[in-house]
């Protein structure tokens, strides 16, 4: 009798495993969904929906998005970790939810490394540290000397505790051994405008946003976060240029929930690559102010290597700056 039983589980397991193999053959059948954990209209679902039409033409069907914003990005995330493993539920997303919220938030409800199967990282968005124009303060030397000789004094603005901004600042504070004063903004706008204005001395913020006030002459741009000089603002010095080597980049990449069939995770990893690589796409992304981001061959484990560093190092940033939220 523990033999038969034996060798109908093995049966019954292999014809689960063919199954499985067959429809990942034949993936995908139906649209699918992409989940965007912020609100319509904001930067990641620009790019969201960028990808998704690249995405629908390489694959043959559509890549729809559906966002389900809210805190900071966990709800949404959340909804994917739960979701069917069936290849037809993703997620793009951003650094924040990935690489920050678990380090910020304790009562967190998914499990940001082992909860997803990392199916490619697309790019990232570059941002510039700006200072109000009429300082004078015009070099990232300047800045970083200014700050040394008033320890906390100056001011940085963000659009809220534990945003983007704000941990990136805290890197670059890390790095070069300074201390601002940081003045938290209901958004990113508001930020800004506070920078604008004079009444905050500096902030971190997407390239395209501080172009606008830089072309105003309202803000001076010192630095940027790209690899080499970016085309939304040539003019303006990436951090390596003036002899800091540090990345405050954050990552815009494309996840599966845990246990999606690998050949379903290539297949879509394969095809985000081919749809990417096209020069239509690239005018998309060149458009929107997407950086792409190659690493390795742009394949799923060099995809899962870079993300879970990506974890680990952001994490050693907040530790250190002692950024908490309740």
């Amino acid at each position: 009798m523990l033999r038969i039983r034996s060798l109908l589980l093995f049966f019954f397991g292999l014809i689960s495993l063919t199954i499985g193999t067959a429809n990942s053959a034949q993936y995908p059948e139906k649209p699918i969904k992409m989940i965007v954990a912020w609100a319509a209209g904001g930067g990641t679902d620009i790019a969201a929906r960028v990808i998704a039409k690249h995405m629908s033409q390489q694959l043959g069907v559509a890549v729809v998005v559906e966002n389900r914003s809210g805190a900071s990005g966990m709800i949404g995330t959340e909804f994917v970790s739960a979701a069917a493993p069936d290849g037809y539920t993703i997620q793009y997303t951003v650094a924040d939810s990935h690489s920050v919220n678990p380090h910020l938030f304790p009562a967190i409800r998914y499990d940001a490394v082992n909860g997803f199967v990392p199916i490619a990282v697309v790019g990232y968005n570059p941002c510039t540290l700006v200072v109000n124009s009429k300082k004078a303060i015009n070099t990232l030397d300047d800045l970083i000397k200014e700050a040394k000789s008033r320890p906390g004094q100056l001011t940085f603005a963000t659009w809220g505790i534990g945003s983007g901004g704000h941990v990136r600042m805290a890197g670059l504070m890390d790095a070069a051994g300074i201390s601002f004063l940081h003045v938290p903004f209901q958004g990113s706008g508001p930020a800004l405008a506070a920078v604008a204005s004079g009444q905050i001395d500096a902030m971190i913020v997407p390239a395209g946003m501080a172009k606008v006030q830089a072309e105003a002459g309202r803000v001076r741009m010192l630095a940027i976060d790209t690899t080499k000089r970016a085309d939304i603002v040539p003019e303006v010095k990436t951090y390596d240029e003036q002899g800091f080597a540090i990345n405050l980049r954050f990552w815009n990449a494309i996840f599966a929930p845990k246990g999606t069939p690998a050949a379903i995770v290539e297949r879509l990893n394969g095809a985000l690559n081919a749809a990417l690589a096209k020069p239509e796409a690239k005018a998309d992304l060149a458009r929107i102010g997407l950086e792409r981001l190659l690493i390795g061959d742009s394949g799923t484990a060099d995809a899962r290597n870079y993300l879970d560093s990506e974890y680990t190092r952001w994490g050693k940033v907040i530790r250190s700056a002692n950024i908490k939220m309740d």
